[in-house]
């Protein structure tokens, strides 16, 4: 009888043994499993921030020609408007620094020579 429970121990061990190996590979097994799922989680995240950046740049790219384009346009606007302005004075009635009178005073002494 002591030989039978002596067997019934060695059985009992030997599946518990085999069952905590069974234990120990599921574990392993879902290890690797979570593994390749952060992995393929952290390579669509590089993935996205990639596109992103591109995407950004590509934005900035833009935005940096329209401005260009902008201040192209009004400083031809604003060139048209100063000639614009130039073309409609009346500069008859302007004194430029007292130019006006020193020119008829050159004329009154050219004309008494």
């Amino acid at each position: 009888m002591s030989n039978e429970k002596l067997n019934q121990s060695f059985a009992m061990a030997d599946n518990m043994m085999e069952k905590f190996w069974d234990m120990w590979l599921v574990s392993l097994g879902s290890m690797s499993w979570s593994q390749e799922q952060l992995e393929g989680m952290v390579a669509k995240y590089l993935e996205q921030r990639k596109i992103a950046r591109e995407e950004s740049t590509k934005i900035v790219e833009e935005l940096m020609g329209q401005v260009k384009k902008n201040q192209s346009q009004m400083q031809t606007m604003m060139q048209e408007a100063v000639k614009a302005a130039f073309e409609n004075m009346d500069f008859t009635n302007f004194d430029f620094m007292g130019v006006t009178k020193k020119v008829d005073e050159l004329s009154k002494k050219v004309d008494n020579l």
